[in-house]
């Protein structure tokens, strides 16, 4: 494995927060959702068309897509572990754009030699 200092500022500085981010931060893979809903009582002002806004994580596990309800207590830990996921996909599309053009430089290399 090579030295870290092969690697441009930008590579370096976007893998070294995207280890720390892992690192320091839990995460959820999914986003978050607001939807309207019914609580069902008799009298209540869903029942008049007023729905109630809830919070929903949509998540993917295994092979199916879920939908879990957010309580009013979590949603502030919902929102920063669905943050840290999406802050984490950032910095892996960055990076994989910067290996992507190392590895057309390295191509164009590798096609002046033989030609």
């Amino acid at each position: 494995m090579r030295h870290r200092g092969y690697l441009s500022d930008p590579e370096r500085l976007a893998r070294s927060r995207l280890a720390k981010l892992l690192h320091d931060r839990p995460l959820l893979c999914g986003s978050l959702v607001k939807m309207q809903r019914r609580c069902g009582k008799q009298g209540c002002k869903c029942m008049r068309g007023q729905l109630h806004p809830s919070l929903y994580l949509a998540i993917r596990m295994g092979e199916k897509r879920k939908m879990i309800h957010i309580p009013q207590v979590l949603e502030a830990t919902a929102r920063q572990w669905v943050g840290t996921y999406q802050e984490s996909w950032q910095l892996m599309e960055k990076i994989s754009q910067i290996c992507l053009e190392r590895f057309f430089q390295d191509k164009e290399k590798e096609r002046r030699k033989r030609g």
